[in-house]
């Protein structure tokens, strides 16, 4: 059995060394305070003194905006294999040119193995489309626990902003939250937002021309209001320095759901997963999975892993089903 490393104390972080736990897997928990292990993952000294060759690195420690390549070098460089629950299109950018290094070391990068990416990706599995032209990720989450302030912070960031996201087989930028969408089987509506499934779905399916992210924030008038300052940047501007003062979690909801369309020249394909509590497994689990087999020897080949190769999509929706999360085909 492999040593089994997350980073991160904070509420993803725990739920990840929880669900090791409850598989049997005694991780040890890091962070720049210091639990089992201190590291900075910004600090290669930090790295090389705490981690070493053979680790299963499970990384929840954002926000990923603001933080450098150096864990993911240091991988290469001390030849463990890093898990990471990212859903940043920036930071996917960051990982995929380090695939032939990752390669060479014989080190396995898993980046976005979350719902935004793995359990994207085992939707598109599950639709039986082979090659997928259009794909809508919807994501309403269990905001009464998951809106800490740095989650906020890291949303409202794009609030207005430019954001990019993969239009007719590009990349391209749109301002962030103003235009919406119904989410499928639902009378919810989210607002765009930039994520990682629109640079790591077209690589595993190079037929994907569109890919997209839409967010309900969960909170009573929350994407009206969001919706509104997005188009004012004055009302933007104020959201951006007040919201993550707020603590959202005492006004959100303690429901959530996370929906993906999947679309070619002729079908149409949705899976819904919902939960009137603890949807935020949905965000946790496929990490867990994937560090589970990891630890246990899969012979998961080496490189950037793409998300389709993350985790078994019966698996994790198995999983998911046995967490109370439920899956409608639409």
């Amino acid at each position: 059995m492999r040593r089994v490393v997350v980073i991160g104390a904070g509420f993803f972080g725990g739920l990840v060394a929880r669900g090791l736990r409850e598989r049997g897997i005694t991780p040890l928990v890091a962070s720049r305070g210091g639990a089992d292990l201190q590291i900075d993952v910004d600090d290669v000294s930090s790295i090389r003194r705490s981690l070493r060759e053979g680790d299963v690195v499970v990384d929840t420690a954002g926000p990923w905006q603001r933080r450098t390549t150096t864990l993911p070098e240091g991988a290469i460089e001390r030849r463990f294999d890093v898990v990471d629950l990212s859903e940043s299109l920036a930071w996917a950018e960051r990982i995929v040119p380090l695939a032939g290094r990752a390669v060479s070391a014989g080190v396995r990068l898993l980046p976005a193995c979350s719902a935004v990416a793995a359990v994207a990706a085992a939707c598109i599995q599950a639709s039986g489309i082979a090659w997928p032209r259009e794909v809508d990720l919807f994501l309403a989450p269990a905001s009464a626990e998951t809106a800490s302030p740095a989650t906020v912070r890291s949303f409202v960031a794009s609030l207005g902003a430019p954001v990019r996201t993969l239009r007719d087989g590009a990349l391209t930028t749109v301002p962030g939250y103003r235009e919406s969408r119904v989410f499928p089987d639902s009378d919810r509506r989210g607002a765009l937002v930039e994520s990682a499934a629109a640079v790591l779905l077209p690589l595993a399916w190079p037929s994907i021309t569109r890919a997209e992210m839409w967010v309900d924030p969960n909170v009573p008038l929350g994407r009206v209001a969001l919706t509104t300052a997005a188009r004012l940047p004055v009302l933007a501007g104020l959201a951006r320095l007040l919201a993550p003062r707020i603590d959202a979690r005492r006004i959100g909801r303690h429901d959530g759901m996370f929906a993906v369309t999947v679309r070619d020249d002729a079908r149409q394909h949705t899976v819904v997963l919902s939960a009137a509590r603890r949807s935020y497994l949905i965000a946790t689990e496929p990490a867990v999975l994937a560090a589970e087999m990891l630890a246990r020897g899969s012979g998961m080949p080496p490189g950037v892993v793409l998300p389709p190769s993350h985790v078994s999509h019966d698996e994790i929706f198995q999983r998911l089903r046995g967490a109370g999360i439920t899956m409608t085909r639409v």
